[in-house]
């Protein structure tokens, strides 16, 4: 399992390029939609790479990490190597009748190309169809992160979905809180210590125990004072819905 394909050229797939044991495996190729990206990509780590799918090479392993929905689109085009993909959510019988030996690799962290990251901290999640290329692929995840676990589908999904609503979610509050605080024309820093405060509770806490505000209090007279105050809609309803799951947890 020394030479590796890699399908894609975005976030994932480039931390993983870089973050790879170069001693132990060698990215043959990459193949992406976009030339820019992926020739990008393949000089950073000295590998060839095509836009074109009838030039795919074969290798002895195919990591796939693209968009969910782009998965099952490719699976036609690629060799018989043994085949992973990155997703936390796309089950592992995606392969089925494609390959004979095939499995998941999902770290669990969000990725942006341009900003480094020590894959070696990051938690990555493993199954496979059979236990040799379990062996495998539990050696080719330990090349980037120090804490490797096995986990099914059923499982890996709940656990994106948590994902989604501690990362994914939780950035989307950041968003809207600074955009309410710059239409009065107030500097969204001066929330940082807020927000970083409640995150280094975390690393201690339950984040049950943590929990302030006006909701756990059920102070309804200041959580109708803000739904008032609010003027879009839908940022109504997502203050009064969250609101009413912390209220309804507490009871």
């Amino acid at each position: 399992m020394k030479n590796i394909l890699l399908i894609g050229s975005g976030n994932i797939a480039t931390h993983l390029a870089l973050n790879i044991d170069k001693e132990k495996y060698h990215i043959v190729q990459v193949f992406g939609r976009s030339k820019e990206n992926t020739e990008s990509l393949a000089k950073k780590i000295n590998s060839d790479w095509t836009i074109d799918v009838n030039k795919i090479e074969k290798a002895d392993i195919t990591i796939i990490a693209i968009k969910d929905d782009s998965i099952k689109n490719i699976l036609k085009s690629l060799p018989n190597n043994a085949t992973v993909h990155t997703s936390g959510s796309t089950s592992i019988d995606v392969f089925k009748g494609y390959f004979e030996d095939y499995g998941v690799l999902y770290p669990l962290q969000t990725f942006n190309k341009d900003i480094d990251l020590n894959l070696k901290e990051v938690p990555f999640f493993i199954e496979a169809n059979n236990q040799k290329f379990e062996k495998d692929l539990n050696e080719l995840s330990n090349s980037f992160s120090k804490k490797t676990y096995l986990l099914d589908s059923h499982k890996r999904k709940q656990l994106h979905i948590a994902a989604v609503f501690s990362c994914n979610f939780s950035n989307h509050m950041f968003v809207i809180a600074k955009n309410l605080v710059e239409k009065e024309n107030i500097n969204y820093s001066v929330l940082l210590p807020l927000i970083k405060q409640t995150l280094s509770t975390l690393e201690n806490l339950n984040p049950q125990n943590t929990q302030t505000g006006p909701a756990i209090r059920n102070d309804k007279l200041i959580i109708n004072e803000h739904i008032n105050s609010i003027k879009e809609d839908n940022l109504k309803e997502i203050y009064s819905l969250i609101s009413q799951d912390i209220i309804k947890g507490n009871e």
